[in-house]
Order: C-alpha cells, then sequence, then structure tokens
C-alpha cells in the first residue's frame, strides 16, 4: 500500500475526521478521540501490526505511542534504539509529511488524537537529556526525542 497524499481533515456530523488517500484509491478514516485496534489501524494505513512506528515503502504511515514509552506524547516522543527501532526513529525525526497518532489506552485500545508533523528532534545534548529526565526512561534507552505538533 502506498501512501500518495498527506492525510487531510475532513468534517461530518461535528466529529473530526481525517481522510487519507492511498494507493489504488483507497481512503483511510478516523475519528478524533475514538479508539482502534493495531489490526484496523492497520488495514487503513499498511504498516507493521506491532512497531510504534509502522512504515511502509519507507514512509512511517502512523506513531502508535504508549504513555510508558513516551509520557509526554503526543507533543514529545521518546524514540528507541535498537537494530531495528534506531533507523526508524531517525526516518520518523526526518519526516515532513503530517502522521495519523494514537496513543495506546489499554491492550489493543488506541485512541487517535490526530494528525501531528515533526517540528523538531535531538539525538543527543542538553534538550536531548532534559525530556528523558522523570520519564522513566534511560538516556542510553532513547535514540531520538522528536517534538510534534498537530497538524493544520
Amino acid at each position: 500500500m502506498r501512501h500518495n497524499k498527506p492525510l487531510q481533515r475532513t468534517r461530518k456530523k461535528a466529529a473530526r475526521r481525517w481522510t487519507a488517500t492511498l494507493g489504488s484509491g483507497r481512503h483511510a478514516m478516523f475519528t478524533l478521540g475514538c479508539e482502534y485496534t493495531r489490526g484496523e489501524i492497520h488495514s487503513q494505513l499498511g504498516g507493521s501490526t506491532v512497531a510504534c512506528l509502522p512504515t511502509s515503502n519507507g514512509v512511517i504511515v502512523a506513531a502508535c505511542l504508549s504513555k510508558k514509552f513516551s509520557p509526554q506524547a503526543p507533543e514529545v516522543v521518546l524514540c528507541g534504539q535498537g537494530a531495528r527501532t534506531g533507523p526508524v526513529s531517525a526516518l520518523f525525526s526526518r519526516q515532513r509529511s503530517a502522521v495519523p497518532v494514537f496513543i495506546k489506552n489499554a491492550s489493543n485500545r488506541w485512541q487517535y488524537r490526530g494528525q501531528f508533523e515533526v517540528v523538531r528532534s535531538f539525538n543527543s545534548g542538553a534538550r536531548f537529556q532534559s525530556f528523558i529526565v522523570g520519564s522513566g526512561r534511560s538516556v542510553a534507552s532513547v535514540s531520538y526525542v522528536v517534538m510534534l505538533k498537530q497538524a493544520e
């Protein structure tokens, strides 16, 4: 599945919805504040059903975040380290298109919080460390601190 255009906001019946145009003329739609399973997210956007930052064709298609690992999410994301996680975290830190953000409420219950875009990222230094202090994570476990803002 190829993500051709950034998600665009539409309004229907006072519920804020976002629509994405995907490959083959398909569309993905999520309603702000509603919960979805990882399977539902995957069926709309593609990518992994397990990864925090699922990708499709080299593009981050969503951010599925847990407050346990990123307590200030969705505004501040603490990206993990590791052979698979590190490169995807670097890709996320450079991504310029908005992504749908989901916050984990419970097992397989992910609340859609809206479209967010990267505004800044850090991978070292005092600012990097300042976001990690008090998060319950060690500096060694975080590869990037990515700051997001809600897309307009």
